[in-house]
Formats: C-alpha cells, sequence, structure tokens
C-alpha cells in the first residue's frame, strides 16, 4: 500500500484570481496494469480535494478580498495622513528653528517682566505703606469730622447768638453815629461859640464881624484878609435882610467895588456877581458914581434897598465875612 502511495502523482495548482489551473508535476510512468486500476480512484480523491482547495479558496477570496482591498484603502488613506502629518511636522521644525530667535527674546523680555514684576512688588510695598498712613489720617478727619458735627450741632445756638450780636452792632453803629454827630454838634457849638467869644456873629454857616472902627474901604479889606476873612459878600435876600438889621443905621463898607468908572462890579471874595439880584439891594437912583469916583459899595440903610457906592478912601465901619470850616477851627 505504501508502495502504491508512493507512486501517486503529486498534483500542482494556482490560483489566478477566478483561474485555477493544475497540473501534474511529471508524467506518471508507464506502469503495468495494477497502477491503471488504481488510478481513477487516487485521480478522483485529488479532484475532490482540489475542488474544496478551491472553493475554499474562492470562498476566502470572495470573503477576504472586499476586507484586504479596504485594509489596503485604509494603508493608502492613512499613509496619506501620516504623509501630511509628516509635511506639517517639517513645517512646524521650520517654524520651530524661525521662532527660536523669538522664544530667546521672549526669555529676555520675560526677565524683564520679572524685573518689572520685582519693582512693582517694591512699590505695592511701598503703597501698601502709603494706605497704612492714610488710614491713620483717616482716622483723624473722622475724629474731626465728629467734632465738625458737634460744632454744626451747635450753629443754630451760634446764629441765633450772632443774630443777636448783628443786633446789638446795628444799635451800637447807631449810637457811634449818633455819638459823633454829637460831637460835631458839639464841636460846631464849641467853634462857634469860640468865634462869638472873639465878636464875631454866625448866620447860615458863615461868620460876620461887625467892626467899631472906621477905615477906608482898602485898609477894611486888608483888615478882614488878617483875620482868614474878605469884606462880605451878598449872596441872598436873608443874608441882605441879616446884614442891614445887625447894622442898624450906622454905615458899613461891604465887599463889592468895580475896577474904575466904566468897570464891572464883583466881590472880592470871588463870589459870582448876580447884577439882575443885586438890582433889588441898591437905594433908588444908586450906584450913581459922583464925581467919578465912587468905586465902592456899603450899606447905608437899614432897609432891604440899602446898597450906596462911595468913594474907596472914606472912612466907614466894615463887615467882615468868614465860612465856616470846622479845620481851620
Amino acid at each position: 500500500m505504501k508502495a502504491a502511495e508512493s507512486e501517486v502523482p503529486d498534483a500542482h495548482f494556482t490560483v489566478d484570481k477566478q483561474n485555477i489551473s493544475l497540473w501534474p508535476r511529471e508524467p506518471p510512468p508507464k506502469t503495468g496494469s495494477p497502477l491503471v486500476l488504481r488510478k481513477p480512484c487516487t485521480v478522483r480523491a485529488v479532484v475532490i480535494v482540489l475542488t474544496l482547495v478551491v472553493l475554499a479558496s474562492v470562498l476566502l477570496q470572495a470573503i477576504l478580498y472586499p476586507w484586504v482591498m479596504g485594509a489596503l484603502s485604509d494603508i493608502k488613506t492613512n499613509a496619506q495622513l501620516l504623509k501630511g502629518r509628516v509635511d506639517n511636522v517639517s513645517t512646524l521644525s521650520s517654524e520651530i528653528k524661525r521662532n527660536r530667535g523669538g522664544m530667546e527674546a521672549a526669555g529676555i523680555q520675560v526677565q524683564m517682566v520679572n524685573a518689572s514684576l520685582d519693582h512693582m512688588h517694591s512699590q505695592i510695598q511701598r503703597l501698601e505703606t502709603d494706605v497704612k498712613k492714610a488710614n491713620a489720617q483717616i482716622q483723624m478727619l473722622t475724629k474731626s469730622w465728629e467734632k465738625v458735627n458737634n460744632l454744626n450741632a451747635q450753629i443754630p445756638e451760634l446764629q441765633r447768638d450772632l443774630d443777636k450780636a448783628s443786633a446789638l452792632n446795628t444799635k451800637v453803629r447807631a449810637l457811634q453815629s449818633s455819638l459823633e454827630n454829637t460831637g460835631k454838634l458839639l464841636k460846631r457849638q464849641s467853634d462857634i461859640l469860640q468865634m462869638i467869644s472873639q465878636g464875631w456873629k454866625y448866620f447860615k454857616e458863615n461868620f460876620y464881624y461887625f467892626s467899631r472902627v472906621s477905615k477906608t474901604w482898602y485898609s477894611a479889606q486888608q483888615f478882614c484878609k488878617s483875620r482868614d476873612s474878605h469884606l462880605t459878600s451878598v449872596t441872598s435876600e436873608s443874608e441882605q435882610e441879616f446884614l442891614y438889621k445887625t447894622a442898624g443905621e450906622l454905615v458899613h463898607w461891604i465887599g463889592l467895588t468895580k475896577t474904575g468908572s466904566e468897570g464891572d462890579w464883583y466881590w472880592v471874595d470871588d463870589t459870582p456877581f448876580d447884577k439882575v439880584q443885586s438890582m433889588r439891594f441898591w437905594i433908588p437912583g444908586e450906584p450913581n458914581n459922583a464925581g467919578n469916583s465912587e468905586h465902592c459899595a456899603n450899606l447905608k440903610m437899614s432897609s432891604l434897598q440899602s446898597w450906596n457906592d462911595a468913594s474907596c478912601d472914606s472912612h466907614f465901619l466894615f463887615i467882615c465875612k468868614r465860612p465856616y470850616n470846622p479845620q481851620e477851627l
């Protein structure tokens, strides 16, 4: 039996996708009849085995082929992804090389930032110290504010006291003003009494001196000037009335004169001469400039119309006039 099996030729086959080929390695030897009888059985068995093998391979190929193709596709896809990642790695490597200098600069900046942080830390410590000082000052201010609140609570009472003080000040100022006025009146009275004691008479803010000695008009004017006055001027009807009533029936020089026969009348104390008003004070028919030498005026009569022109060299009593000036007395 072993001899028979050893003589069975080997069957070879190839599978190329769907094509199957069978061939013997060597042509069977020409033997005697016993081998010929066993050949169909052996061949049949081989064929069956080969058929099974082929069917199994076809079945496996039908099952594994799609999976293998899918695996190959996945491998290609993964290979492409891997290639892309390799390219990305290369790009990243070049970028890393480029950024290496930036990293070094960043390192320097980090060192600078660390130095700045140290500086800021020291500043923060100083600020903390300042904050402590500020807190202490705030506490002091809080205490001061409490005192201010206490003072504010006292303000209404102080305001009432201030109102009272203001009212008192008003009264005091009124009293001071009254005292000043009283003082002025007293000084005025004292000045008037002093002038009256010296022979002057007082009328409407002016002092008048009625002489007891006769002088020429020019001598009378010099006497008045030596007493800080002038021969009297007349500016109103009331003043004219005061003068002629005080003079009585006696003739008195007044301060009215003119320059030459054709000159205009004027007052020696520089009071403006009112020619129209003065017309009421001349004696009717005066001034007549008798003998072309009557250039000075006097009070001749005890009446409103009492002025008369006369020679300036005549001797008459005279009236001096001095305005009241408290600063001069």
